[in-house]
């Protein structure tokens, strides 16, 4: 919104020699009392005097660009039938009212004025300040920004309501660069439709951020680019569609891939290893669903005779999966190099994509209103439109596009993440998104930053720093995974680390080569990868804890490592990370394989996160982005503690966070109180256990008493003018699998602040054992 308050502004405050704004008037007609509302035989709109002689150049001679009509005026053209009036009289009625008044400095307290109001109208290109605005082309607007208050004290209130404005591509208004807003109408399978995501795609070729891998590593053309091992091919034969699934064998061209939820009519249509042969001669396809069918049409009409869709160019049964574990890693390819990907948002898919929409669906809540457009030599030449939008649209697409079922799809974040341009087919109408720019509504709006919602901005921000120019992309991959590890997957014991895949490859060769240096291209090989966590990160990556605000897990995938967020099915999160913190152990060597015993790893460890094979017959692994199993041989100290009861409280949670330099405190969690084996009434840190078997035989005195492995130190510093800073552990709550074994596994994370219970750590001795 714009400044939306209710004032207490002291007119006496007001500069006299503020720009008047009855210069508002000097460039229409004048406030004429309302007479009979002429219906305009040109138009078919019925617009009183001072509307037919709206001028939209008038706003170029305020620097504020802003205008306004006397409200009174606009409630009685309204009610006469004025339909431009009655889109203003609707954006404002439930506008709350401003307060107006002046202190009485003699009397005390204060007076209360009740002013003439006006609906102001401030024209406006997607929010951005016109006031500022350096091109000479023309007004460039699409919307008039809504307020409601007086005439001089510039204190408003915003409406609820935008007037957005559009003109016809070839008319005046929008060759002179007046009205760049467009009105595509209400059936998503017009022209109309076509030719607007066609231009959307034009304009984004230009984009170097859209025309390039997310590491940098590969220019993209999307019309000559290396196609996907199988393609859907879509022919005209005679007076029918005919469809062909298609070997590529390294072919170069054009194609646009297609993002999905699965369904029961999914299952209908799969490639199995039993009618492979048969697409590829272009026959049983099984019952295609409407969605499948109407991205054929779309695909056809853009231009484009190849598309990818998982379900159909995958075999998915009678291979055991091998098909696709060998297609899932590719991926990070196909969406990259596809012309755009097609996407539907509807609650219920079973219509298609070309549901028309509802007649009380924004962004359309009001009827199409015409006016005259006048250039700047102030002759009439032709029209131009407006309409009413309830919400602004960075709402519209939190609504249809952010919040829907699809994007709760585990798949759909990498497939966001790494398409180029992506095309939604919401039940309000197109979006269009790409690398580059903020999403774009069918009328041309833009969304703006400033206006999402703190959760939205968190996706942007992601999505913007999922590039080769971010110095720190691992700041980017632990907010992907909290986000990610709440979405749905149909299969997670399959799909678990495979549904971010593509997501790893890209950024392990960010990591291996992040200033792009030709001579590096291939070291994303001696990145180490292992089981959703980065080796070079990994004393981070363990401090994974699940979400406070959720229920506990009840769901694990048995062939991801404990120590990975993978196990569990269930959000999680990691800590702030600090620049001081220091790696308290050191990774010797890797297993990649489940073994019974796993008392030699395959490869060794040096340089922190580089391998070499510990035998020398054995080959070097290479850079595996859907590794799903990694056993970590490691060498430092494990340290008995005692695990207590629940902190219950919020002040007892907030005084642990403090004590731990953890933020924000949480106001309820599952934390418990973490004490030394040697004074178990002193709380001397929190644990995070969510894998903790309870333990009814279990002194509640005294506790439980598990390993802690140290992983890292952080410092908590005190004082304003002479700073300390105080040492606190991060630790790993484990337990070993089988007495003797020396293979541990997970029970949680926690926090030790306590400077006896760290010195025990300091003491303890350093060993070698393996995680598992």
């Amino acid at each position: 919104m714009l400044r939306h308050t209710s004032s207490s502004i002291l007119l006496a405050t007001i500069d006299p020699n503020t720009e008047p704004y009855h210069d508002d008037w000097a460039y229409d007609a004048p406030p004429l009392s309302i007479g009979a509302v002429r219906n305009g035989a040109e138009t078919e709109t019925s617009l009183c005097e001072r509307c037919q002689d709206f001028d939209i150049q008038s706003f170029a001679k305020r620097t504020d660009k802003r205008k306004g009509y006397l409200l009174k005026e606009v409630q009685a053209a309204a009610t006469e039938g004025c339909q431009f009036c009655s889109l203003l009289h609707d954006a404002v009625k439930d506008t709350e009212k401003p307060d107006y008044f002046y202190s009485n400095e003699f009397l005390g307290g204060k007076t209360t004025l009740n002013p003439d109001l006006y609906v102001h109208m401030t024209i406006s290109d997607s929010y951005k300040d016109m006031s500022i605005s350096t091109s000479s082309l023309g007004l460039n607007t699409n919307r008039l920004l809504i307020e409601l208050g007086d005439r001089f004290s510039g204190v408003r209130n915003a409406s609820n309501h935008e007037i957005c404005i559009v003109a016809d591509p070839g008319s005046p208004a929008a060759c002179n660069g007046d009205v760049l807003g467009r009105y595509i109408g209400r059936d998503p399978s017009s022209t109309s439709h076509y030719e607007t995501a066609q231009n959307w795609l034009r304009a984004c070729t230009s984009h170097s951020k859209c025309n390039e891998t997310v590491s940098g590593s590969v220019n993209i053309n999307p019309y000559d680019a290396p196609l996907p091992t199988r393609l859907i091919e879509i022919v005209q034969e005679d007076d029918r569609q005919r469809l062909y699934l298609r070997h590529t064998d390294g072919l170069r061209g054009a194609y646009n891939t297609l993002t999905h939820r699965w369904n029961e009519f999914t299952g209908k249509c799969i490639t199995t290893t039993s009618n492979i042969e048969c697409r590829l001669l272009g026959e049983d396809f099984g019952e295609l669903s409407q969605l499948f069918q109407d991205a054929f049409v779309i695909a056809k009409k853009l231009g484009i005779k190849f598309i990818w869709i998982d379900s159909i160019c995958i075999i998915q049964q009678g291979d055991d999966g091998v098909d696709w574990r060998r297609e899932a890693p590719k991926m990070a390819q196909y969406y990259q190099f596809s012309i755009f990907t097609l996407a539907g948002t509807a609650e219920d898919i079973t219509g298609g994509l070309f549901q028309p929409y509802g007649k009380n669906a924004t962004p359309w809540s009001s009827k199409l209103v015409r006016l005259p457009y006048r250039d700047r030599s102030n002759s009439i030449a032709g029209s131009f439109y407006c309409f009413r939008r309830r919400v602004p649209v960075v709402e519209e697409y939190m609504d249809q596009v952010w919040s829907s079922i699809l994007f709760r799809r585990g798949w759909i974040l990498q497939e966001w993440l790494l398409s180029k341009r992506l095309l939604w087919y919401t039940p309000h109408g197109l979006f269009f998104e790409c690398q580059q720019e903020l999403p774009r509504s069918s009328d041309q709006s833009q969304i703006t930053f400033a206006r999402a919602s703190s959760d939205l901005q968190a996706y942007l921000r992601i999505k913007a720093s999922f590039h080769f120019s971010n110095s720190d992309i691992l700041s980017f991959w632990y907010p992907v995974l909290e986000v990610y590890s709440g979405q749905h997957l149909t299969k997670p014991e399959l799909d678990r680390i495979l549904a971010v895949a593509g997501l790893a490859k890209e950024v392990g060769s960010i990591l291996a080569n992040p200033k792009r240096r030709p001579s590096l291209e291939n070291d994303a090989q001696n990145e180490v990868y292992v089981a959703g966590l980065w080796l070079r990160d990994i004393h981070h990556g363990l401090l994974w804890e699940e979400q406070h605000t959720i229920k506990l897990w009840t769901n694990k995938v048995e062939e991801a490592p404990s120590w990975s967020w993978a196990s569990l099915i269930t959000p999680v999160h990691w800590p702030e990370r600090s620049k001081s913190t220091k790696g308290m152990f050191n990774v010797t060597g890797l297993c990649f394989e489940r073994k019974g015993r796993h008392d030699i790893p395959d490869h060794l460890v040096f340089d922190g996160c580089r391998l070499r094979s510990y035998i020398a017959i054995t080959e070097r692994p290479t850079f595996d982005p859907t590794n799903m199993f990694s056993c970590l041989h490691i060498h430092g100290k494990l340290h008995t503690v005692h695990v207590r009861g629940y902190l219950e409280t919020e002040e007892n949670l907030k005084n642990v966070a403090l004590s731990t330099s953890y933020s924000p405190a949480p106001k309820s969690c599952n934390w418990r109180a973490i004490c030394s084996a040697f004074r178990p009434d002193v709380i001397a840190g929190w644990g995070s256990l969510e894998q903790l078997t309870p333990h009814p035989t279990a002194c509640s005195d005294f506790g439980i008493a598990v390993y802690a492995l140290h992983v890292s130190t952080r410092y908590l510093t005190h004082g304003l003018w002479i700073k300390t800073s105080v040492p606190v552990s991060d630790v790993l709550f484990v337990e070993e699998v089988e007495v003797g074994s020396n293979s541990f596994r997970r029970l949680g994370i926690g926090r030790i602040a306590d400077a006896q219970l760290i010195d025990e750590f300091e003491g303890a001795e350093e060993r070698d054992f393996h995680l598992v």
